[in-house]
């Protein structure tokens, strides 16, 4: 059985479907707002208050975003991806945002993490709780939006016929593990518990760097090429493990740290591989699995122009999770997403994390 995964982007026709004239774009654009819109429930994800308007809340502390803008502008990821479906770049008040929590709760509940000055020490365990909350909320309203897509789609087809390519099911079970890490975290995030999430790197560049992020992502495989985690597994008894990544761009430094919930075991050989390697080479695959797994990506626009024309850099960031195949053997599309998804390569694209690509701004 042949398997292959849709590229995002432009491609030649058959992964996307080119829109071309600003009419259709207009299209694209009022399908998105009608499922954010569908998306959005009357009530704070957070507190449960009824509100008449949510947060426009930020998947990472918007000073990160500041600290590498150019007149208050950010390139999006889609500056590389290239579909004409997104917008390549925009003001930080509009990078990153999603729409889930009431503004009270937003402005009150990740201040400690929120505060740069709190990174001039090892951060505290209240703090990576507040950032597992956020960074589930984002992905939690990511998937209910997705759901929205998948239906709006089959009504439409206007976002090309790849998108009915079914996840739904895929989506459902994301939503379930994300909202249980989602509790678990808000138990936690007034707490200074140490245990429950094992900060296994933290590291201080004495530079700023020319991207921000902040996010989850399931890595498939870890350095030595071992399942970490079976996304293609439909099993509800199957719970996906996230590894939580932040660059945080200071004043004059660059904060890096990774993380995972204490329980989740599978993490262990990847951190016990990665840990016994030079700060080159965690660097290099810090910088390679962000641009791999996620799109929320921000990047400077002083960003070197030989960065954003880099072919290998743009199909790396092209890659998606989504299988194309005729026959549905899970256990057959895993293997071949542990082909696509090896860290091996890490060294292939450049890496915005190493000194040379300081900002001086």
């Amino acid at each position: 059985m042949e398997v292959g995964f849709i590229c995002l982007g432009i491609q030649d026709g058959e992964n996307d479907k080119i829109i071309s004239s600003l009419e259709d774009k207009k299209k694209i654009n009022k399908i998105f707002s009608e499922c954010r819109r569908a998306a959005k429930e009357d009530k704070c994800f957070f507190c449960g208050n009824n509100v008449s308007s949510f947060c426009n809340s930020h998947s990472l502390p918007s000073f990160c975003l500041k600290n590498i803008s150019v007149n208050g502008e950010v390139y999006f990821a889609n500056k590389m991806v290239g579909s004409t479906r997104m917008d390549e770049q925009g003001g930080v008040k509009k990078a990153g945002t999603f729409q889930l929590i009431c503004r009270n709760c937003d402005s009150k509940e990740f201040q400690d993490y929120e505060n740069p000055d709190n990174y001039k020490n090892t951060v505290q365990p209240k703090m990576l709780a507040q950032i597992a909350i956020k960074n589930c909320l984002r992905m939690i309203a990511k998937r209910k939006n997705e759901n929205q897509l998948y239906k709006k789609n089959l009504q439409t087809s206007l976002l090309g016929k790849n998108f009915n390519v079914d996840q739904r099911e895929y989506i459902d079970l994301d939503l379930t593990d994300y909202i249980k890490s989602y509790e678990k975290a808000k138990r936690l995030r007034n707490k200074n518990w140490n245990g429950e999430y094992y900060l296994f790197f933290y590291h201080k560049l004495n530079y700023v760097v020319p991207l921000a992020f902040q996010g989850l992502v399931s890595l498939i495989v870890d350095i030595d090429g071992n399942t970490v985690n079976d996304i293609y597994n439909k099993s509800p008894d199957y719970h996906i493990q996230d590894l939580h990544i932040c660059v945080l761009p200071l004043k004059n430094e660059t904060v890096i740290m990774m993380f995972v919930d204490s329980m989740d075991k599978r993490y262990r050989p990847f951190y016990k591989s990665f840990l016994k390697l030079p700060i080159d080479e965690k660097l290099s695959l810090v910088n390679y699995i962000i641009f791999l797994y996620s799109e929320d990506v921000f990047l400077s626009k002083a960003i070197p122009q030989e960065i954003l024309v880099n072919k290998k850099l743009k199909e790396v960031m092209q890659q998606s999770q989504v299988a194309v195949v005729q026959e549905v053997d899970t256990d057959i599309i895993q293997h071949e997403a542990e082909k696509v998804f090896s860290l091996q390569q890490h060294r292939s694209i450049p890496n915005l994390l190493d000194e040379r690509y300081k900002l001086t701004l």
